[in-house]
């Protein structure tokens, strides 16, 4: 009967020790990463911590008829978002892009230019992950305004699949005041 007791005592004090020592990590844990293992994804030049996955739902890309890609690359994972936008800042520092402007709050932005092209990197909080858009983008010639035509957005889409537009609107300087015959002058892209 002693034995009896002993047994059911040692069986009632073994669900105390829990599961600490089943090693399972915690779900809701955001990890807090230096960033320096990096891979990239559609962008050669822009660094993707590793932690992190991208949403192709969530992201778009372009190709330009030269290659050139632009658009919107949306990543989240169990990172701390300071720790995040640190690792950022070092990592594209490291490609050659140069930090020109920063707006820091509950939701984050940094502003990166690389030559003729800017990277603008948006960081903010979901409900247990970190997500971090990251738009890329190139310069375009002074005086030029982008438009996607009269049909709406599919309109500027050539048959490549590229949203680079059909046609620039420049402004209309043929008198000097830069106002004649309505201000712009619709240009194509073969003129």
């Amino acid at each position: 009967m002693r034995a009896l007791y002993c047994l059911l005592l040692i069986c009632s004090l073994l669900p105390l020790s829990g599961c600490a020592d089943l090693n399972i990590s915690n779900p809701f844990e955001t990890k807090s990463s230096d960033g320096s293992e990096v891979y990239f994804d559609q962008f050669p030049d822009v660094p993707i911590p590793r932690d992190m996955s991208v949403d192709a739902k969530r992201s778009l890309i372009s190709v330009a008829q030269d290659g050139t890609k632009t658009g919107l690359i949306t990543v989240e994972g169990r990172v701390d978002k300071p720790s995040l936008a640190n690792a950022m800042i070092l990592n594209m520092n490291r490609q050659g892009w140069n930090l020109r402007g920063a707006a820091i709050g509950s939701k984050t932005m940094h502003l990166y230019e690389k030559g003729e092209r800017y990277a603008v990197i948006y960081y903010y909080e979901q409900t247990t992950t970190a997500a971090m858009e990251i738009w890329v983008m190139t310069r375009l010639a002074d005086g030029v305004l982008p438009t996607m035509g009269n049909g709406g957005a599919a309109a500027g889409m050539d048959a490549g699949g590229s949203s680079s537009p059909s046609f620039y609107l420049t402004p209309d300087t043929s008198t000097g005041t830069g106002v004649a015959g309505g201000g712009v002058h619709q240009q194509g892209l073969s003129q």
